[in-house]
């Protein structure tokens, strides 16, 4: 029972079983976010990306990962946003429910495709403070029955939505 890559006591499983360490988890969640960044086009030009400057996990920690490559600055109009694959997937989840149905445009969203759980593990494995989202307690009532048999659901619903467009 050891991460897959260096024999040392996981902090990270994935669902195939696959197992990481502090440092082979904190370098998968990084290539993670600039693997979207390069997939989706987000680089600027200038290489200067600009947050919106609130005190929230998800800024802190994406903050933390693009200057370990690009400058961050923060704006009143942001041109990428903080939200994560949990946020995106209970917005479209909502509006599925309310008979709404609208795009995710995961252009802006370096985040698109990390959970709150890796966000918070990150940022406690790397000493990162910040205040952690609120969540719709009825859709995450309705998450919690589902993802016991289907924990890949949030990623699934993301798919599901690409998909339809």
């Amino acid at each position: 029972m050891t991460c897959k890559n260096c024999s040392i006591k996981p902090v990270w499983q994935f669902t195939n079983q696959t197992k990481l360490c502090k440092n082979c988890f904190s370098d998968y969640f990084e290539r993670k976010i600039f693997k979207a960044i390069r997939k989706y086009n987000m680089l600027p030009r200038d290489k200067i990306f600009t947050l919106k400057k609130d005190s929230s996990l998800n800024t802190a920690v994406l903050k933390k990962v693009i200057e370990k490559k690009f400058t961050v600055k923060f704006s009143p109009n942001p041109r990428f946003s903080s939200e994560n694959l949990s946020q995106i997937s209970e917005k479209i989840f909502s509006e599925i429910l309310h008979g709404k149905f609208a795009k995710s445009n995961q252009n802006n969203q370096p985040l698109y495709s990390c959970s709150n759980k890796e966000i918070e593990l990150y940022a406690k494995l790397n000493n990162i403070d910040g205040e952690k989202r609120k969540q719709d307690k009825k859709i995450q009532a309705l998450f919690s029955k589902f993802m016991k048999k289907n924990q890949d659901l949030e990623i699934n619903i993301l798919r599901a939505s690409e998909q339809l467009n």
